[in-house]
């Protein structure tokens, strides 16, 4: 070879598709909205199945994170993001992702799948159902609802989901829709007592093995076992408080309310202090979403007189004790999101949740 010869150039886009996909799929998820912007085929092979089938063959399946946000407080319109890694740096930041023409829907996950349901555009309340593929992040259309709901509340169990109030023109015979994810119908679920009905804000969980449902207006929850209806006295200790966040982890249930993280002892029937934890610096929303046997916390707070506001997300190991304590300890936190001018992106939480990818 002369001296003036240059060697030719080898990259990986010269390997055949199956090789580049064992490769990415040793790569953490949190780096391939990264990954993505690289060329037109890493784009491709990271968004589809065949990159899952080969994670899933390796044993490298991840839980990830997802935050659906309103930006601006003039505008319900929701959009996706993925927590994923800043370049070139360890910290985590969220990664916006493609997001549908939805406002206020309900959030559900089953498997792989994020359901957005319901919500509105503009004045139009919809019963539309847009579903995410987590592992390729394309939606499609499901089956709509048989009644629009604006803020409905929304809980899955066994592989159904359940949809209650979200509008004012509700009775005792379509509060409640359940979608069959296997079967696909929408069914109507009959009221459990005249007790639970009566405005349009509910909040739903899935606790125990059944769902839990608590009515604002009525103050009572009812709970669901084997299809039948009974009251559960849970909303007196106050697990359904307004503004309050919660989740389950463990078969432990979790809420938040004014900045203090607390635990349900169903055995002595009170709410426990999560201990461990240093109190929230936030002046703004909060939000709890399991993250596998760990908690994942984000909160909101304003930075200056502009109003900008800033998004900090925490993780937290939890550990209980033989004592029957349950202790926090904070893994890492990091602020994830900012407006980028004043009262332009207002970054309002409107719901987190995760998958395993």
């Amino acid at each position: 070879m002369d001296d003036g010869e240059e060697l030719p150039v080898k990259t990986i886009l010269m390997l055949h598709d199956d090789l580049i996909l064992n490769c990415l799929a040793r790569v953490s998820r949190s780096n391939h909205p990264t990954l993505s912007l690289v060329c037109k085929r890493f784009h491709s092979l990271l968004a589809s199945v065949e990159l899952y089938q080969t994670r899933t063959l390796l044993g490298r399946t991840e839980r990830c994170f997802y935050v659906c946000l309103r930006l601006r407080t003039d505008s319900k319109q929701l959009h996706w993001f993925i927590l994923g890694q800043r370049q070139y740096s360890s910290r985590k930041i969220l990664v916006q992702i493609l997001s549908p023409n939805s406002t206020s829907a309900g959030i559900a996950v089953v498997g792989p799948n994020i359901d957005a349901i319901g919500g509105g555009i503009k004045s139009n309340t919809l019963s539309s159902v847009m579903v995410m593929d987590s592992r390729s992040h394309t939606w499609r259309e499901a089956p709509s609802m048989r009644v629009p709901r604006m803020f409905p509340s929304v809980c899955t169990l066994d592989g159904k989901i359940y949809v209650m109030g979200g509008c004012d023109n509700l009775d005792s015979t379509n509060w409640m829709e359940v979608f069959d994810t296997k079967t696909q119908p929408w069914e109507f679920l009959q009221i459990p007592s005249e007790e639970i009905f009566g405005g349009s804000a509910y909040e739903s969980v899935r606790y125990e093995g059944t769902v839990y449902v608590w009515s604002e207006k009525k103050d009572v929850t009812y709970k669901l076992h084997e299809g039948r209806w009974s009251a559960a006295d849970m909303s007196a200790n106050g697990w359904g408080w307004p503004g309050s966040s919660y989740c389950v982890i463990e078969n432990v249930l979790y809420s938040c309310f004014v900045h203090k993280i607390r635990w349900y002892d169903p055995k002595e029937r009170v709410w426990t202090p999560l201990k461990g934890l240093p109190s929230l610096p936030c002046n703004g929303h909060v939000k709890l979403a399991d993250y596998g046997e760990k908690m994942v916390i984000l909160w909101e707070k304003y930075v200056d007189v502009d109003e900008k506001k800033m998004i900090w997300c925490a993780e937290i190991a939890i550990k209980k004790r033989q004592n029957g304590e349950i202790w926090g300890t904070v893994e890492w936190f990091d602020n994830v999101f900012m407006s980028n001018g004043p009262n332009a992106l207002m970054g309002l939480v409107h719901a987190l949740t995760s998958t395993v990818w």
